[in-house]
């Protein structure tokens, strides 16, 4: 039995790593406020919004503050609002989940960019990263 999970956890990781990307990530302290409403958000509003999902602040959502902008979010009620990618900078790796627009990569809180880079945001700006999109479930969306 143990063989069986250990090969199906090692499954899982290879199909992860084979479906990576690489892009750049940078960060935006405005991304770290708590109380900052859905609203300034691209993923607000609308049926794909994340109000519809009953949150209405950054911090309400589960995984606070693993979040920020990603470019596959292409403005308000994007499809790709809630999506959730496996963003990995130097072995570490971390769940970002999709609330906002970003120009370039992905543009994250720096709360999440600090956990990335041994609390090297600031010093580092941007920064090369691997991802790969994983269920929403894995940023505590229920879907």
């Amino acid at each position: 039995m143990y063989f069986f999970s250990t090969l199906f956890a090692l499954a899982s990781a290879l199909h992860v790593l084979a479906q990576t990307t690489q892009t750049t990530l940078s960060y935006d302290p405005n991304y770290d406020n708590a109380n900052l409403p859905l609203s300034n958000v691209a993923c607000s509003d609308g049926p794909n919004g994340l109000e519809s999902k009953n949150y209405t602040t950054l911090g309400s959502l589960p995984n606070f503050p693993l979040l920020g902008g990603v470019y596959t979010v292409e403005g308000w009620n994007s499809p790709q609002c809630g999506t959730c990618y496996a963003v990995t900078y130097n072995g570490v790796t971390v769940n970002i989940l999709a609330v906002d627009v970003s120009k370039e990569g992905f543009t994250i809180s720096q709360q999440a960019m600090d956990v990335l880079t041994d609390d090297q945001a600031v010093a580092l700006g941007r920064i090369n990263v691997a991802y790969a999109l994983v269920t929403p479930q894995a940023c505590g969306l229920s879907s």
